[in-house]
């Protein structure tokens, strides 16, 4: 089961790069010279491949947790060690980096003050995801609680922010394409981050968890083939590798069903959808 986690997050990151490559394909042959998307097979290709990609994974996680199960609590995040109190605090270091540069760079573009408000929560959200993941190693005590749920809502207020950003940023765009794809991974990555941020406050759905943290690391590399300023280049890396990482700890916390916990879902299969049974 060990051997699952690795397995699955080689394949969840290839899927990316084959996604970077057929986006950065869509932009060399559907656009011409005045930034126009003319007709083209790619635009058909790029969507379909999406939505397969969407597939696999909820399938491959769907027969995964047939067979294994996962402790659906904060401490399925549990990551001791120095190995993985390094990986932590690299991606955040990265994060703070694209954080930076956005703000450094927002001089020369039309949204100051919002790439500047972006560029502020990229660098706190930097700080607070290594955090969040080390208070998982630790007991959650009720007077922290409060303050390990604050650490987990930043990446889900960058990203909102960012929905707002790329609205003002294309009011007046009628190329769809030019902003589609980024819009889809701002939203995935929120919705991502938002299932991440369930383990502190008690909520977890695991299934869904999985999937949305899988491809949220698939979209996250997809846009980057997309041109756009490095700063918001690194905050997008840094967000799937945040992503992979928080889904290479889950799923190495993977161990094979009982028996007794087989039979048992079998038994709960056989009861009604609805009615007094179900009460």
């Amino acid at each position: 089961m060990h051997n699952k986690a690795l397995e699955n997050t080689v394949f969840v990151l290839a899927a990316g790069a084959f996604g970077v490559f057929v986006r950065w394909l869509q932009l060399q042959l559907a656009f011409d010279e005045k930034g126009l998307c003319g007709a083209s097979i790619f635009n058909v290709i790029v969507p379909v491949f999406i939505l397969v990609v969407a597939w696999v994974l909820r399938r491959r996680i769907a027969q995964l947790l047939k067979l294994a199960v996962l402790p659906e609590d904060f401490t399925s995040l549990k990551n001791e060690g120095r190995f993985y109190a390094f990986l932590r605090w690299l991606v955040g270091a990265i994060m703070m980096l694209g954080g930076v540069l956005i703000i450094r760079g927002s001089e020369v573009e039309k949204q100051v003050v919002m790439l500047r408000l972006l560029g502020g929560l990229a660098i706190v959200s930097g700080i607070c995801f290594p955090l969040y993941l080390g208070a998982a190693n630790r007991e959650i005590k009720s007077r922290s609680r409060n303050l390990i749920c604050l650490l987990g809502l930043a990446p889900i207020l960058m990203f909102s922010l960012w929905l707002v950003f790329d609205y003002m940023d294309n009011a007046i765009n009628s190329v769809i394409w030019a902003f589609l794809i980024e819009v889809l991974a701002v939203s995935t990555l929120l919705l991502a981050f938002f299932r991440l941020a369930g383990f502190a406050y008690g909520q977890v759905q695991m299934k869904q968890t999985l999937f949305w943290l899988q491809f949220g690391v698939f979209m996250s590399l997809t846009v980057l083939a997309d041109s756009r300023s490095m700063g918001r280049q690194i905050v997008f890396f840094a967000a799937g590798m945040m992503l992979a990482l928080s889904d290479f700890i889950l799923l190495k916390k993977l161990r094979e069903k009982t028996l007794a916990e087989t039979l048992a879902e079998e038994k709960a299969k056989e009861v009604p959808d609805g009615g007094i049974e179900k009460l």
